[in-house]
């Protein structure tokens, strides 16, 4: 089916875009309604103590299998972290001539221009900032030009970190000072690392917060790390996969395809299957695996982020839920801003010497949502 039919985004950016704001969407419903459920949580139940036994090296059986959980526990997560950090680790810095070579040029501005905005509304001058999952420093510029006066960037991948460190010597201006902790906030917590004066006026994290949806003890870690500095009245903000499209997308496709994309994107699932109507079930709210290719990127397993749960665990810490959009309506309610719609051109997404952006790197951009929230 031609994708301009499907009807469940607006028309991708064009040179004219910011002249005239393209339809809006069509339902106008589509990404508000979740498209999966998340399975019955069992009960809490509560027992009698029993007197535990012990082994001839004393140690009573109970605690040594409880022991014994831990430690396979905290093994899963350090090679599932490890793998993510070896993913990104040995992705070059290919520099900024390299990138406009990418065949995915237009869709990379697209993204850049989501996150500009995004700290655009929510960013004041002489702000502290934490930047969680901050990569190789690709915001760095961001927020020069938000003229914050404090960084603290955190990343699990220790090159990476190196080489943000690196740009962020050779920026010509630095106005803001910053520091950098290469750590994994979805298993370490930040706040003891930190100057006791330290306060955060915002939070963002960009393309990396689903990796913490592996089990809800890394979501609740990276929870803790979002808000344990958190001013009250601070922002949450950030950029993610968007778990109700990717489902819905996913529910399009033939009996026994578990898998969808096009020339440039293909999302693959290892633990779905179908129930007796053919229809696609088995979305847990962690743990829900899938295997993201990307033309000119890394191939990685991720996480789908069941919203609910995710909003609902994020109130434990504090926090509001200020808005929540699908990079194709953000696109669309952007475009009212004029500030907004002429950065569409100094970013790159439309003019310059490039074709115009592709529909097949439109129906990528359609895989992420960006959301704030507020700390109360």
């Amino acid at each position: 089916m031609d994708q301009q039919q499907k009807g469940y985004y607006p028309p991708p950016p064009q040179q004219q875009a910011y002249y005239a704001p393209p339809p809006p969407n069509q339902s106008g419903q589509y990404y508000q309604q979740p498209y999966y459920q998340p399975q019955p949580q069992p009960q809490p139940v509560y027992v009698q103590q029993q007197p535990q036994r012990k082994d001839d090296n004393s140690m009573c059986l109970g605690c040594r299998e409880d022991q014994d959980q831990e430690q396979t526990f905290q093994k899963r997560n350090r090679y599932s972290n490890e793998a993510v950090a070896q993913h990104y680790n040995a992705r070059p810095d290919v520099g900024v001539v390299k990138r406009k070579e990418s065949t995915i040029i237009r869709l990379r501005s697209f993204n850049n221009w989501v996150k500009s905005v995004l700290i655009q509304r929510h960013v004041r001058p002489r702000q502290c900032v934490l930047d969680m999952g901050c990569g190789k420093g690709g915001d760095l510029l961001k927020w020069a030009k938000a003229k914050i006066q404090h960084l603290v960037a955190a990343d699990i991948a220790e090159v990476s970190m190196q080489q943000m460190q690196g740009r962020y010597q050779s920026l010509r201006d630095r106005r803001f000072t910053a520091e950098f902790y290469p750590m994994d906030c979805y298993s370490e917590l930040l706040e003891p690392k930190l100057q006791p004066h330290i306060k955060f006026d915002t939070v963002s994290m960009q393309f990396c917060l689903h990796y913490a949806f592996e089990n809800e003890t890394k979501a609740r870690t990276m929870l803790k790390n979002v808000t344990s500095r958190l001013r009250s009245g601070g922002h949450f903000i950030g950029t993610m996969p968007d778990a109700n499209w990717i489902v819905k997308r996913l529910r399009q496709e033939e009996k026994g395809s578990f898998g969808f994309g096009n020339s440039i994107y293909h999302i693959d699932f290892e633990n779905i299957r179908e129930d007796g109507n053919g229809k696609k079930v088995g979305f847990t709210p962690f743990g829900c695996k899938y295997m993201f290719h990307l033309e000119d990127a890394v191939d990685c397993p991720e996480y789908l982020v069941h919203w609910n749960t995710f909003e609902k665990l994020a109130s434990e810490y504090g926090l509001v839920l200020k808005f929540k959009e699908n990079f194709h309506n953000f696109y669309a309610n952007s475009l009212k801003v004029p500030e907004y719609s002429r950065l569409l051109e100094r970013i790159g997404v439309v003019g310059g010497d490039k074709a115009e952006m592709s529909l097949e790197e439109w129906e990528a951009a359609g895989i992420y949502l960006a959301f704030a929230f507020e700390k109360r």
